[in-house]
């Protein structure tokens, strides 16, 4: 078994980095190039002919460490969100289970991301090898713009994209999260100490992040040391379309680095409060499965940097398990069902089928800061129905029978460093089917994989104990229990640490607050938020985050007759967080001329328990405008000097800035806020004779500095 333990990870990783772009710097010479653009610097060729060369390419970073999977490999670069500039990102499609690439803002969350079998390749000469059916090639390329809110200009003809697909696989950078919006959760905002506001996007998207940073993952990429695989950032100037040398984009416009780590970027007021937050929100327990010694629940993915296609559930281990179990000459045993999966990645042309259960399973073994060893479903010895046994050492004598042909497979924990530090066990799900019932993605966040009727997870769901190393069977054999995949319990449970089936509380909607203080509970926008506070509202069978339409809640504008959520609806809901007393989403409406919004509209948004109760409840609201900033004045005049200055900001919403200079410099209070401020900003001395000008982006608005020469 080819099991991933922390060091040897990093062995391969320190291999691969060796062996990114050895003689780049002697191929080509990148002196002179040019870094503004009047309209004829590139008078021929493509944006790809002339740019994609090393003189232009920034490599992304391959990270050193994984917290969750080692069989994960990340890749990052850190951003500055500015409307003068858009990233290309572009490499070749690795040969790996699966590969993703992800915007995060600013709160470490996600922004946007694109699926591997989403990428439409660079050009029709080349193919997806994540495809069903499509076979691993190597040098299959592929492109994606990572937009910041920028207008296009005209385009110079060296700099064009014409008969490439680069635009179909964009991700916009200027989105913030949804969801986990402790604005609408009134007990939080109870908490001591207050919490700050939450900075969420307005209705008229007047405060895209500050700064972001984007993460492709590869799971079990076979071919670490092959360069074209790395994906590379090219800066490309908006107006013209032509590309910023490497070297320039990195050390004098900044508007990307490879220097900083993703958490140096983070605004760390709102991270750290996310976490709070996410400690703060209940969890529940329906029952806890008599066979086994670890109770697993499904987290919510909201802490820092979570993958958008993966669920997983946890459960914590003893104190010092590690050293008991040697202690006691006791070994732990897992037993689980293995879903099916790809037989990628490989080198003999084999593919998907699309009709795996998961696209990528694995356990990890959680060391608290860092992942001791990680077993992936490949790694698993398995009977034809896909059970098997996993035997795991921490120092006491294992038999000689625990062997493969026996149907073990055996994990000897103490060829991790730290191995003792063990905390916790996790189970990885990556891209699960939507007709797997019994996939962790159907279990509520935050709440236990087992109830009273049986795993929720079905055989799926491993079952942990504690036998006698020397009493092992010397055959293994499967386990069986009860299951209820995909079906949940008629009750609510219990409140952790309790555990147990409650009565079904009467469905009462007590509150749809506003996102932000200052903000209609609804406003006039595309994709309009919508919080409920109250109770009875059950919990979702249909596997959470949820798009589309459940029929159990729905959006009616009354004014303008259309419907959103359920059966037949032209328009659908996506659903982040969903449990008795409080439910986030957002209504998919006011886009592309369907189901559109407008102020005054009478909205009705009606709730239905999915575990029964009550008939649906229904309740009536008015949609509000957007919300208006306005500056004291548009522009300052100052001298060559450095110096300070301010500007109001008259506002009654949450607000950003950002400096779009090098030389202006915001003050820290002055990054975030909520309601009318007054703007604090520095900037440098002008050491040229000739004038310069600069500008900062306060809540959707510019401020124009212009400083004198000297």
């Amino acid at each position: 078994m080819k099991t991933v333990t922390k060091s040897g990870r990093l062995s391969a990783i320190l291999f691969a980095a060796l062996t990114l772009f050895p003689s780049l710097a002697h191929a080509i010479d990148c002196s002179g190039l040019p870094t503004t653009f009047t309209g004829n610097e590139f008078p021929t060729g493509n944006f790809f002919s002339n740019f994609q060369n090393p003189c232009y390419l920034i490599p992304m970073v391959m990270d050193a460490s994984s917290f969750t999977d080692l069989n994960d490999t990340d890749w990052h670069i850190v951003y500055s969100v500015d409307s003068s500039y858009q990233l290309i990102v572009l490499g070749d499609f690795p040969n790996s289970r699966y590969f993703s690439v992800t915007a995060y803002d600013d709160h470490s969350l996600i922004s946007q991301a694109i699926l591997d079998t989403n990428i439409v390749p660079l050009t029709s000469g080349y193919v997806n090898p994540f495809q069903p059916g499509v076979p691993y090639a190597p040098g299959q390329q592929y492109a994606l713009a990572v937009n910041f809110g920028g207008t296009p200009g005209t385009l110079e003809t060296g700099c064009m994209m014409n008969g490439f697909n680069v635009s179909v696989n964009s991700l916009d950078a200027t989105q913030r999260h949804q969801g986990m919006n402790w604005n609408t959760d009134a007990g939080f905002l109870q908490q001591s100490p207050i919490p700050p506001v939450h900075i969420v996007d307005t209705p008229d998207h007047t405060n895209p992040p500050v700064n972001g940073y984007m993460l492709a993952r590869a799971y079990v990429d076979i071919d670490l040391s092959d360069p074209t695989t790395v994906p590379s950032v090219i800066v490309r100037d908006v107006a013209s379309g032509c590309a910023y040398p490497a070297a320039y984009a990195i050390q004098t416009l900044k508007i990307v680095s490879t220097s900083k780590s993703a958490t140096s970027i983070l605004d760390q007021a709102q991270f750290n409060a996310h976490q709070v937050y996410n400690s703060y929100l209940p969890s529940f327990c329906y029952a806890k499965d008599p066979r086994s010694s670890a109770d697993f629940s499904r987290l919510r993915e909201g802490g820092s940097g979570p993958n958008p296609f993966s669920p997983y559930v946890y459960a914590a281990t003893p104190a010092n398990l590690p050293t008991t179990l040697a202690t006691k000459g006791e070994a732990m045993r897992i037993r689980l069902r293995l879903p099916t999966t790809p037989p990628t990645p490989c080198t003999d042309g084999c593919s998907r089928s699309g009709n795996e259960q998961v696209r990528y399973l694995g356990l990890s073994f959680d060391g608290g800061t860092d992942t001791l060893a990680s077993v992936k479903d490949s790694d698993f010895t398995q009977d034809a129905q896909g059970y098997a046994t996993l035997i795991v050492g921490t120092g006491a004598s294992i038999p000689s029978w625990i062997t493969p042909a026996n149907g073990y497979t055996f994990l000897d924990l103490t060829t991790s460093a730290g191995y003792q530090s063990l905390v916790g066990l996790e189970i990885r799900e990556i891209v699960p089917s939507s007709t797997f019932a019994c996939s962790a993605q159907n279990v509520a966040y935050r709440t236990t994989v087992y109830t009273s009727e049986g795993s929720l997870m079905g055989d799926y769901l491993p079952v942990v104990d504690y036998p006698l190393a020397a009493t092992l069977p010397q055959k293994a054999s499967k386990l069986t229990g009860p299951s209820s995949c995909g079906t949940l319990p008629i009750g609510v449970p219990a409140t952790s640490p309790a555990c147990g089936l409650l009565p079904v509380n009467p469905t009462a909607v007590s509150a749809i607050p506003a996102p932000a203080p200052g903000e209609s509970p609804v406003a006039v926008q595309p994709l309009p938020p919508i919080t409920l506070s109250g109770a009875g509202f059950g919990f979702l069978p249909n596997g959470l985050p949820f798009t589309g339409n459940s029929n159990y809640l729905q959006v009616t504008d009354l004014t303008q007759n259309w419907s959103a959520g359920s059966a037949g609806n032209p328009c659908n809901l996506s659903v982040s967080y969903w449990n008795d007393n409080r439910i986030e989403a957002v209504a998919n409406v006011d886009q592309n001329g369907l189901c559109p919004l407008a102020v005054g509209d009478q909205l009705a948004v009606s709730i239905q328990n999915p575990q029964g109760g009550s008939a649906p409840v229904t309740s009536i609201l008015t949609v509000g405008p957007g919300v208006n900033y306005t500056l004291g004045s548009a522009a300052v005049s100052v001298g060559s000097a450095a110096g300070n200055n301010t500007v109001e900001l008259t506002a009654a919403a949450p607000w950003s800035a950002a400096s779009n200079a090098a030389w202006l410099h915001l003050s820290p209070a002055s990054a975030s806020g909520m309601g009318s401020a007054a703007i604090q900003f520095s900037y440098d001395a002008n050491a040229s004779r000739g004038a310069r000008t600069g500008t900062l982006t306060i809540a959707g608005l510019t401020f124009t500095v212009a400083q004198a020469g000297k």
